[in-house]
């Protein structure tokens, strides 16, 4: 399982073939910057104050050329305090090769079962902490940068977007607010706290890679749909959206016994 793990984990999203690309500034007017602080607040405060959603997630990664990863999530999530608890099952295609995948996220780490892999007698799942799990935090970063559901909402960043234009849509049925971003890759890294994700922002800037965003709200500023992308010339290199329902609602987060869990650095090779 450890190996399968490593396999899904892609490069870092830049062709290796580009060259550094000049700097160049959005010459698209934008609203005012307040704008966006006061909107990143509002979604903040709402989730906090509801604390739990059902969320559905379709993804990509591609190197540019051949290799890619495409991912279907669904699953329940929980605020924390800080941070975010989560159960769900991901279905991952790699160079067209399915898998399916369990994951449990608490507060020290998660809990991973994949399908098909050897385990040892009795055991079900693999449990990786939050110290030492470089293989599942970044499988879950394909989420955003902080590398847990919904973070495709890390890029409604004050401090690193700016709205480019707003609109009204209806998300599964309801009235929402949508909200489009362009987000400044150099900017972003200042603002993330993984010294990995930080590198990769800047990296992206080197090589042109563009980032921008979207973000629907209710009428009440939850957050209904999420999703960013990454372009290299003009072609979507990375994309992840995310539909949240049912905020508010009691979810349950059930975690394996600990008869049927073994530690990760303890799993067949």
């Amino acid at each position: 399982m450890r190996r399968f793990l490593l396999a899904l984990v892609p490069l870092v999203l830049v062709a290796c073939t580009a060259a550094p690309a000049a700097d160049q500034a959005p010459t698209t007017s934008s609203l005012p910057k307040g704008d966006l602080a006061v909107l990143a607040e509002r979604i903040e405060q709402r989730w906090a104050e509801l604390g739990t959603a059902t969320f559905h997630t379709e993804g990509f990664a591609s190197d540019g050329q051949s290799t890619e990863v495409r991912n279907v999530v669904d699953g329940t999530l929980r605020r924390d305090g800080d941070g975010v608890t989560g159960s769900m099952t991901m279905d991952v295609s790699t160079g067209g090769q399915p898998k399916k995948i369990a994951l449990v996220v608490v507060r020290d780490g998660t809990y991973v079962q994949v399908e098909g892999a050897p385990m040892p007698a009795g055991k079900k799942w693999g449990f990786y902490p939050s110290a030492g799990g470089g293989e599942v935090s970044a499988l879950l970063r394909g989420f955003g940068p902080s590398a847990t559901p919904g973070a495709e909402l890390d890029y409604v960043q004050p401090r690193a977007a700016l709205i480019m234009g707003k609109s009204s849509e209806q998300v599964d049925g309801v009235p929402a607010t949508r909200f489009d971003l362009v987000v400044d890759p150099l900017k972003m890294a200042k603002v993330i706290e993984d010294q990995d994700i930080q590198l990769q922002h800047t990296q992206l800037a080197e090589y042109g890679v563009t980032i921008s965003a979207s973000v629907w709200v209710d009428d009440t500023s939850a957050p209904v749909r999420a999703e960013y992308r990454f372009e290299l010339d003009g072609k979507v290199v990375k994309q992840s959206t995310t539909r949240f329902r049912g905020w508010g609602e009691p979810v349950e987060i059930t975690v394996p016994a600990a008869g049927e869990v073994v530690p990760a650095d303890q799993l067949p090779q």
